[in-house]
């Protein structure tokens, strides 16, 4: 009986160890192999069946080879700093945008503005002026500048709302209290209505003016209605303006230049209105000492006093 059990064994143990031979189809004999100990994940490693070959040496082969594949290859300390390295280069060659160095900026060019340069005025003094009044109708009085001469009328028969000084042909004023004449008015307002003012030239690449000087002006107004004395010739509108009295009325302005007795002059018009009644003066000088008597011409037209 210990036989026969131990036959059985013997046999069972060959079936599966000892290969077979098994009849493939069209009766064609191929040699296969028992069933070896195999899994898929040992395929898709892509070694063929080997049948049983589960030896420690090939497991430990096997182990190694699926970690290996699992985990992502380690880095030597060479590549860490050469990495590293690549970084701090690229830190040190782009520096933040705030630490940028700034564009070079352009050198700017200063230009002098092609401008009349203009003398210094004259300081005035109260003792550069006499008081004058008219006691007539219409009553009015003002301060004269003694350097335009004394009185050409005195001891002459006439008489009237008019004055008249004079140094020279080129030094003299006059002064008259007259009907409102609207023809002359006009040309007061019109000259400032019609003038123009002249462009400064255009600068060229990194240039700038020094400083902007006050405009200068074009005067397109025709002076003729003004009908001013026959020895006052070549007459051109050349600044206008206007100012007021110590009693608030208006004092509108006319400078002219001109040619007084073969001279280049300065005639000044000064023009102001009262109880219909117009307050005309007229200031003529040479034009190259302008400096000297506009401040004394203006200072006389805004020292008239009206009696309302």
């Amino acid at each position: 009986m210990k036989f026969f059990l131990a036959a059985i064994v013997t046999a069972a143990l060959l079936a599966e160890i000892i290969p077979v031979w098994a009849a493939a189809p069209g009766n064609a004999k191929i040699k296969n192999k028992a069933p070896s100990v195999h899994t898929e994940a040992d395929n898709s490693n892509g070694h063929p069946p080997e049948g049983i070959s589960i030896t420690p040496q090939t497991q430990a082969q096997r182990l190694a080879a699926a970690t290996a594949k699992a985990q992502p290859s380690a880095k030597t300390p060479a590549d860490t700093a050469s990495n590293a390295t690549s970084t701090a280069d690229a830190d040190i060659k782009t520096p933040p945008a705030d630490m940028q160095p700034e564009p070079t900026k352009p050198v700017i060019k200063k230009i002098k503005p092609p401008v009349p340069e203009e003398k210094p005025q004259r300081v005035i003094w109260p003792q550069d002026f006499y008081y004058y009044s008219y006691n007539g109708d219409p009553y009015y009085s003002l301060s004269l500048p003694k350097d335009f001469g004394t009185d050409t009328l005195a001891g002459l028969p006439a008489a009237g709302p008019m004055l008249m000084r004079a140094q020279s042909n080129t030094v003299l004023m006059t002064f008259a209290a007259t009907e409102n004449d609207p023809v002359k008015n006009r040309i007061f307002s019109e000259a400032l209505k019609n003038r123009s003012e002249i462009p400064l030239p255009p600068l060229g690449p990194n240039e700038e003016y020094e400083y902007i000087p006050a405009p200068r002006y074009t005067y397109n107004t025709d002076p003729a209605p003004l009908e001013l004395p026959k020895q006052i010739t070549n007459v051109k509108i050349v600044d206008a303006g206007s100012g007021r009295t110590a009693e608030n009325l208006i004092v509108q302005y006319l400078y002219l230049s001109c040619t007084a007795d073969g001279q280049h002059c300065m005639a000044v018009l000064t023009h102001s209105e009262r109880n219909q009644k117009a307050f005309d003066g007229l200031f003529v000088f040479p034009y190259a000492e302008k400096q000297n008597y506009i401040p004394l011409v203006t200072f006389t037209a805004q020292s008239l006093r009206v009696r309302k």
